[in-house]
C-alpha cells in the first residue's frame, strides 16, 4: 500500500495515515528535497524567482502539507506509535532547517536574486519570502528613488521612530530600578 502523506492530494487523508507512514515520508521528503536543491544549484545561475525561489517554495510546501496532518494528528489522537514516529522525526526537521539556514551556496543564489534586475519587479509577497530568506530588515539597502522611494524613506523613518519607542520603556524601566536602589 502506498504511503497516504507521499500520494495525498487536497485534504489529508487522516483515517488512512498511520505512524509506520511518518518517519517513512519525512526521510524520503527530507532526501528529495536536498537533492532538489542540489540540483537548483547546480548550474550556478543566473537565478530568477521561477528557477530558484517558486520551486524551493514548492519543495517547502510539499514538506509542510505531509508535516502539518502528522502534527495535528500527534497534537489530537497522541499514541505510544505515533509519538515514537513524531519524535524519531523532530530532530532530522531540525537538522534540515539547520542544513538550509547554513547553506552558502543557496544564501549567495538567493542575495543574487536580492541584488539582481528582477528583484524591482517582484511584487511584495516576493521580496518578503527573499529578505525573509536572507534575515534582512523590512527596509531594504537599496537606494530609493520617485515616489516609491519617498514611501520607502517614511517607511523607514517610521521604522526607526518605532525601534527608538520600544527602547524607551527599558530606560525608564532602568532609571526607575536604579532610582529604587
Amino acid at each position: 500500500m502506498p504511503n497516504p502523506l507521499l500520494t495525498m492530494t487536497g485534504l489529508p487523508p487522516f483515517s488512512a495515515i498511520h505512524p509506520e507512514h511518518v518517519e517513512a515520508a519525512i526521510d524520503t521528503l527530507l532526501a528529495d528535497n536536498r537533492a532538489a536543491i542540489a540540483q537548483l544549484l547546480v548550474g550556478g545561475g543566473p537565478y530568477t524567482w521561477a528557477n530558484l525561489m517558486q520551486p524551493l517554495e514548492d519543495i517547502e510546501e510539499r514538506l509542510s502539507r505531509v508535516w502539518s496532518p502528522v502534527s495535528h494528528m500527534n497534537a489530537v489522537v497522541n499514541s505510544p506509535e505515533l509519538r515514537v514516529a513524531y519524535n524519531a522525526c523532530l530532530p532530522k526537521l531540525s537538522d534540515y532547517a539547520t542544513e538550509m539556514g547554513q547553506n552558502e551556496a543557496l544564501f549567495q543564489a538567493i542575495k543574487a536574486i536580492a541584488d539582481g534586475a528582477e528583484y524591482p519587479r517582484l511584487d511584495i509577497a516576493q521580496k518578503k519570502i527573499i529578505d525573509n530568506a536572507l534575515r534582512l530588515p523590512p527596509v531594504r539597502r537599496r537606494p530609493a528613488t520617485g515616489t516609491q522611494g519617498a514611501l520607502q524613506g517614511h517607511h523607514a523613518g517610521a521604522v526607526q521612530s518605532h525601534r527608538a519607542l520600544r527602547r524607551k520603556p527599558a530606560r525608564r524601566h532602568q532609571c526607575l530600578v536604579e532610582t529604587d536602589q
